[in-house]
């Protein structure tokens, strides 16, 4: 069971490497959707927070307050929503925390990028047209059912994020449906550009084998697929089956890509290598 705890920060502006902004805005931390493979697992300063990821939010009751004060010190010209958590989590139907932050953000014109796998981010269309939402990277997937249940059990139904991304692509907010993680052997392409037939382009990210809990990762993957347990663990030790992996499934991806027509960008991590902060 979730544990929800109101907090006060003394700062919500804060510096980023993320190519996406100056500042990065996280008006929670932690995350109820508490996916195993969340790169936040690996963050040094979440680290320090007693409790298990995925078990605990706190909401930042001041955001808004502190937001205000911050972008007349700061000068802000664009910042990025939801680094390290998601900002249109279910506690947020309860607080609205991001629903005030995006109306401050846009009083102020900031421009602002958003992060989420929520599909109620659809909610707050009227807000998001307003002409400062620069884009939104909407995390997808279509793994099967069962391993869904293991890596991201509290997340959203796949379906219900692509009725979300097609909902406002139609009302031509800018939004990139992000393909993340690739599963090895398990996650599927075709037709995968189909489904969002406004997109500009669809965009994918390979599973990190140096996050903190790969070994709990691929131990569940195990269960589910004992004959592609020995091949996950190949994918950590042998560089040149690594990258031949992915070179494969570079192509894969440019296939299905050139037959819808589409745009499409890859992000695949380096051997040994952890998250690159970049979207360009």
């Amino acid at each position: 069971m979730t544990e929800f705890k109101e907090a006060k920060i003394s700062r919500i502006l804060n510096p980023t490497s993320i190519d996406l902004g100056e500042y990065v805005i996280n008006p929670f931390m932690g995350c109820e959707f508490s996916c195993l493979y969340c790169y936040v697992r690996s963050n040094k300063v979440i680290s320090r927070r007693p409790g298990e990821w995925g078990e605990y939010v706190d909401i930042r009751i001041n955001a808004p307050e502190l937001l205000e004060k911050e972008i007349a010190s700061k000068k802000p010209k664009c910042v990025l929503l939801g680094s390290t958590t998601d900002c249109f989590q279910p506690v947020e139907k309860k607080y609205a925390v991001t629903k005030r932050i995006l109306e401050i953000l846009n009083k102020h014109k900031v421009y602002y990028y958003i992060l989420t796998r929520s599909p109620y981010i659809a909610e707050y269309m009227g807000i998001l047209k307003q002409g400062f939402c620069k884009k939104i990277y909407f995390t997808i997937n279509n793994m099967p059912p069962e391993v869904k249940s293991k890596l991201e059990p509290k997340s959203p139904a796949f379906e219900s994020r692509f009725k979300a991304i097609n909902k406002m692509l139609d009302k031509s907010i800018s939004v990139v449906p992000y393909f993340s993680p690739i599963l090895p052997w398990i996650s599927d392409f075709k037709d995968i550009f189909a489904r969002f037939p406004k997109s500009d382009s669809v965009e994918f990210e390979g599973l990190n084998m140096r996050l903190v809990n790969i070994n709990d990762i691929i131990s569940e993957i195990g269960l589910l697929y004992p004959n592609l347990k020995p091949d996950y663990g190949k994918l950590l030790s042998d560089r040149g089956f690594y990258e031949s992996f992915w070179a494969g499934i570079k192509k894969d991806i440019i296939r299905e890509a050139i037959k819808a027509k589409r745009n499409y960008n890859i992000y695949i991590h380096n051997f040994g290598g952890f998250f690159n902060n970049t979207y360009s």
